[in-house]
């Protein structure tokens, strides 16, 4: 009951987000500025945006293999594509999560514990590429824009980052903030997924490979959105989106809407009219970033159900 009261709330949520900044936003001109936009500089940014999740699966492989979990690049691909679907149908961004890990772990008669860690791992180094991304940027382009909340984010990013690794490498950290737990059952669990991240903590060259592999994820998000920009004529220093994109990354993975719909594009839209852009342009760009997820979304959905027709026959 309170897991349907909860998708109840986020579908609202997204619904009200939504209502509200169409509410606020010039229909008419943001039809023109689709209409017009560059059709080949939008090809181009697809295409960026379909090697991105390349890279994305890429990592994850990396992950199990250093957990000795030998899994074909192609499964991990139908896989992956499958959880872009449910990321899209499910509350927040980590739907796609479960799905995943449940469908590697029976796929390798894995216990799901080993696959649902090295998931969380490469989430958090999505995070610790996205810091690195920000922190960069901040160096050589604060002066551009002067916004002193971009620290503040950046502050929460790095808290959050040492407190995941905490978790994840320090037995000592883990024990502190799960060993009050009453149940022995889901205690145990997450002692398992414990010891499987903490067996990265000397595999020093596959969490560097992740790292490296999330910082040039999350550069290239940041050129996503440029091409965006440039599809529409925006003539924007790319440091800009250096600067904007990580921080509305990080409001998309707030789990208060369907698969950070709504809430990402009220991010992008807040920060991007700071810098002087139009409102109807400033949604132009987060509602194309939507617009690729959701082809890949219902292409892995495709996928998932031939999948499951496969097995069955």
């Amino acid at each position: 009951m309170k897991k349907i009261q909860s998708f109840i709330l986020k579908i609202s949520i997204t619904l009200c987000l939504l209502i509200f900044l169409f509410g606020k936003t010039d229909l008419g001109a943001l039809f023109v500025v689709a209409r017009h936009a560059d059709i080949p500089k939008m090809l181009l940014a697809f295409f960026l945006f379909i090697f991105l999740n390349f890279l994305v699966v890429l990592r994850w492989r990396l992950l199990l293999k250093g957990l000795g979990i030998p899994v074909s690049f192609a499964r991990l691909v139908s896989s992956y594509m499958a959880s872009l679907f449910f990321n899209l149908v499910l509350p927040g961004t980590v739907g796609g999560d479960v799905v995943r890990t449940m469908d590697i772990a029976g796929h390798t008669k894995t216990h799901s514990s080993g696959i649902l860690a090295t998931v969380i791992l490469d989430r958090v180094a999505g995070f610790f590429g996205l810091f690195t991304v920000l922190a960069c940027a901040l160096v050589f382009g604060y002066g551009v824009l002067g916004e002193e909340n971009i620290f503040l984010v950046a502050l929460i990013l790095l808290l959050i980052m040492v407190f995941c690794a905490g978790i994840m490498f320090s037995g000592r950290f883990f024990k502190a903030v799960f060993g009050f737990l009453p149940f022995v059952k889901f205690k145990d669990y997450l002692q398992k997924i414990h010891q499987a991240t903490r067996s990265f903590k000397h595999k020093t060259g596959i969490l560097a490979g992740a790292w490296c592999l999330s910082v040039i994820i999350q550069a290239g998000l940041s050129v996503l959105y440029y091409f965006f920009a440039q599809a529409i004529g925006l003539d924007m220093k790319f440091i800009y989106f250096l600067l904007f994109v990580p921080v509305i990354t990080v409001f998309s993975v707030i789990p208060i809407s369907l698969g950070g719909l709504g809430v990402r594009d009220a991010a992008c839209v807040a920060i991007f009219t700071k810098a002087g852009v139009a409102a109807e342009k400033a949604l132009w760009l987060s509602l194309s970033n939507f617009g690729f997820m959701l082809v890949l979304g219902v292409l892995g959905g495709v996928i998932y159900v031939f999948n499951l027709y496969r097995r069955r026959i």
